[in-house]
């Protein structure tokens, strides 16, 4: 008998169900089209940072290649010998250049570095997954792994916007370095 009146309990959790909206189903919505659309967006942003890391690994060889070079022809103890003796055009020409050479030297592998550099990209993290996630209705799960997808994505794309524009300011020191050693060199 006790068990025919409803108690208390009962009658929030048939509430609670009926406040929760329901979910269209799956066939009737463009949930599949959407997650593929975004796998697809992951793996674009994954393969852009590896392209960006193997960039920078060619521009840190080709400035390993330069500074063997560099150390050779330009050295700073001639640019500060040139220091202290009295300054002509070409002297001061040569200073600035040789020290630009080594200025943007630095420049050019710092930002190689931060292109490489290793930050923490965000990934769907499967040790969620349950017994309680992998009962959940169809259309809720598809639209959890969508969005969360989705969150992954723009982090990505932040991350790969960064090592663009650190990429790109290499390119630019790489480019400052051997204008520098052509000009230092042509006025030895």
């Amino acid at each position: 008998m006790a068990n025919d009146i409803p108690s208390s309990e009962n009658k929030t959790e048939e509430q609670s169900v009926e406040q929760i909206p329901k979910l269209a189903e799956v066939c009737d919505t463009a949930m599949a089209e959407y997650l593929e659309i975004v796998r697809s967006e992951y793996e674009i942003e994954r393969n852009k940072k590896q392209s960006f890391e193997n960039r920078a690994g060619l521009i840190m060889a080709l400035v390993g290649a330069i500074c063997i070079f560099l150390f050779e022809k330009v050295q700073l103890k001639e640019i500060f010998a040139l220091m202290t003796a009295p300054l002509t055009f070409i002297d001061l020409t040569k200073i600035v250049s040789g020290l630009v050479v080594y200025g943007s030297f630095l420049f050019t592998i710092i930002m190689s570095i931060k292109t490489i550099s290793v930050n923490k990209h965000n990934n769907f993290e499967v040790k969620r997954i349950d017994e309680e996630l992998l009962s959940e209705q169809r259309a809720a799960a598809l639209s959890r792994v969508i969005f969360t997808y989705r969150d992954i994505i723009v982090q990505h794309r932040e991350l790969n916007e960064k090592r663009a524009k650190a990429f790109r300011k290499s390119l630019y020191g790489m480019a400052v370095t051997l204008v520098a050693v052509i000009i230092y060199i042509t006025l030895l």
